[in-house]
């Protein structure tokens, strides 16, 4: 046998020995002294540590306290409103609603949600539009407009209820999930609910059960900001003071001039 192989065999049996030796719990004593175990841990590269660290999410408690609520967005804010009312007047809360026929995403963004955020000076507000994005792919300027809108808020707790399409989309709910998280973004695809003729618009008792259903999450720890809400009883309120409609062919609100700030 080549002196080589010899070699190699003999150093691969004393590794094999050393290695074992090392593993076994057995001592070995040589002229009454302990041989000494070589530490595997202290020279073998060390092996990633695999322990699962589960991170216990904080969930923040029901907010209790009286809210003043501004509830923006397109015409599916309407009926919304309506019902969402009547959980307000159970709850002590408020409710400012704006309703803005056709309106987008893009006009929202504007000064409008300026206007109604100083006029309605909230604590809490809800979005709720996209119907009429539903089939645009300018993806990158839905985005853009989401954080505007979000940055506007500023530190006001705020949700987004996404639109009730029936059919896919060309992924604005994607976006708004994306800007909202899935803590602040209601989806409301799935809501199954009687609809008017257009198949996308809810009837009046279309609405109350979205609305149940949004109401429903807004008080469960699946929302980022849960509060506590009272189920309304009893026949639907109509007459809201705090509702305003806007048509299709409104430009929007503008702050007064002495509101506006002006550039450096």
């Amino acid at each position: 046998m080549n002196s080589q192989i010899k070699t190699l065999l003999l150093l691969m049996v004393s590794f094999s020995a050393i290695f074992f030796y090392a593993r076994t719990p057995i001592g070995i004593t040589f002229a009454h002294q302990l041989l000494r175990k070589v530490d595997l841990e202290s020279i073998l590269p060390s092996r990633a540590d695999t322990t699962t660290v589960v991170v216990e999410e904080v969930k923040l408690a029901p907010d209790s306290t009286a809210q003043r609520f501004l509830f923006v967005g397109d015409s599916m804010v309407e009926p919304l409103a309506y019902r969402f009312y009547d959980y307000c007047k159970e709850s002590g809360d408020t409710m400012y609603a704006v309703t803005w026929y056709g309106s987008t995403t893009s006009a929202w963004s504007g000064e409008t949600l300026d206007y109604y955020i100083d006029k309605v000076q909230p604590t809490f507000v809800i979005f709720c539009m996209g119907s009429n994005e539903l089939y645009s792919k300018n993806l990158k300027r839905i985005n853009e407009c989401l954080h505007t809108m979000r940055t506007k808020v500023g530190s006001s707790p705020c949700i987004f209820i996404g639109p009730p399409n029936t059919t896919p989309d060309e992924g604005l709910n994607d976006e708004i999930a994306k800007v909202f998280g899935k803590s602040g973004y209601f989806d409301s695809r799935n809501i199954e609910m009687e609809r008017r003729s257009d198949h996308l618009h809810p009837t009046t008792a279309g609405a109350r059960i979205w609305m149940d259903e949004v109401a429903e999450w807004m008080q469960s720890d699946s929302c980022l900001h849960p509060l506590v809400l009272t189920k309304p009883e009893g026949p639907q309120s109509y007459k809201i003071e705090t509702i305003e409609v806007m048509q299709v062919k409104d430009k929007g609100r503008r702050l007064p001039t002495q509101k506006r700030q002006t550039p450096a």
